[in-house]
Formats: structure tokens, sequence, C-alpha cells
């Protein structure tokens, strides 16, 4: 992989390098996570400082024979689009959950098309929290973790949506009688998650703590400063 050309991608995270450059992490559709850095990206002269900025679709090239990639091109595709408000710590969120659950170098293309999906969602700003719902699902699924939200348990039994469940980590939905503690979650939820319809406030909040849930799980005890700066 000594030269590539043209690559999907987006920013995820960029620092500070020497004193002209940045080093980006970039989230690319066949390639999965690279580092590269951009030469003399800092001065105002240069012409793709402005182009690399997150949430932005790029067409990116680059070129090197260590992890360290050097950024030979940048395009913009498409409109070039800003978060705002909530939506910006969301994006920041779906960065941060790429950053720290995928491997450098392992291909997602499949999860690359949810991400944009979810940017998009975010840029429209409506139906925030059923975009990143969706993408929470693609993302767990792609590393291996993908939820079982056909049917109860191994019992093979369809979730009702007129009932009571509860999601253990690692055996799926069992069902529950009320009352109980701990997270419980209607079949109605369940079901409107695995096929993207959640509808009401009710569905959204369950939901929304069910996959914080699973993600906290997945993350092992890493802070997101994502979730700080919305707080």
């Amino acid at each position: 992989m000594n030269r590539v050309e043209q690559q999907r991608a987006y920013i995820l995270k960029s620092q500070s390098f020497k004193e002209t450059s940045f080093i980006h992490q970039i989230f690319t559709r066949d390639y999965g996570i690279v580092s590269v850095v951009s030469r003399g990206s800092k001065a105002k002269t240069s012409k793709t400082g402005s182009l690399l900025q997150p949430f932005r679709e790029l067409s990116i090239s680059w070129s090197g024979k260590t992890e360290l990639k050097t950024l030979t091109n940048v395009e913009q595709r498409g409109h070039a689009e800003l978060l705002k408000g909530d939506a910006l710590y969301c994006g920041f969120y779906v960065n941060e959950l790429v950053l720290n659950l995928l491997h450098k170098y392992d291909s997602h293309p499949v999860l690359f098309d949810s991400f944009q999906r979810v940017i998009k969602g975010l840029l429209s700003t409506q139906n925030i929290e059923v975009s990143l719902r969706q993408f929470e699902l693609s993302l767990l699924e792609e590393i291996g973790y993908g939820l079982q939200l056909e049917s109860v348990g191994t019992h093979l039994e369809a979730i009702q949506s007129e009932k009571n469940y509860k999601y253990i980590i690692g055996q799926g939905v069992e069902e529950v009688l009320l009352p109980v503690k701990g997270d419980v979650i209607t079949g109605a939820t369940l079901k409107n998650l695995r096929d993207n319809c959640l509808v009401n406030k009710v569905e959204l909040k369950q939901a929304k703590r069910l996959m914080r849930r699973l993600i906290d799980h997945q993350l092992d005890g890493k802070i997101l400063k994502s979730r700080e700066l919305f707080l």
C-alpha cells in the first residue's frame, strides 16, 4: 500500500505536528482507519488546510511505506456543510466511536456507508436520535457484536410488541414480568429499533438506554469526550 489514489474518506481527528503540519486519523471506505500527515497545511497559503475538516466527505490520496502516510492530494466531494448545536456534539460522538472500536487498516465498507448516512442525518437535524441508533447497530454488527432482535433467547419465540423484555449481553433478549429491577424494554421498541422505525419518546428513550449500555460494554471503561461536551 505504497500509494493510494482518490479514496473516499472522512476526517475523524486532527492534531498538530511540528510547526506547519497536522496528523489526521481518517476513516476510509476501503482501508478503514488510516493515519496521514498533511505537510504545510497550517500555512495560510495552504490549499488543503481548509478542506481537512471533520464531517465532510473527501477524496484523499496518500503515499508511504510506514504506518504514518503522507497526504498527496485532497478534494471535496459534494457540498461542504457544517454541523451545528447538538448535531455537532453527536458528530464528535460518532467519530469517537469509530476511533475507539475499530482497528486500523480494517476495511469496513458497510460501516463507512452507514457513517455517511448518519452524518447526512445529523446535517438534516431531523430524527437525530434515530440516525444515531441505526449507526450504533451497524457498528456493533461490524465488530462482531450484532444484536439478536428476531426472537427470545434460544427459544426461537418471536418478540411480541406488547410484552416486556431485558437484553442480556452475550445472551440476547429475555422476557420479564413486571415489576422488575433493571433496564426493561418493550417488544415494540426492540422491533422498531430492528426495523428502523422508532416513533415515540418512550421508544427513543428505551433504545438510547439499551444502546448506551451495549456501547459502554465495548468501550470497556474508556471515557468519550463528546459525552462530556454534551453535559
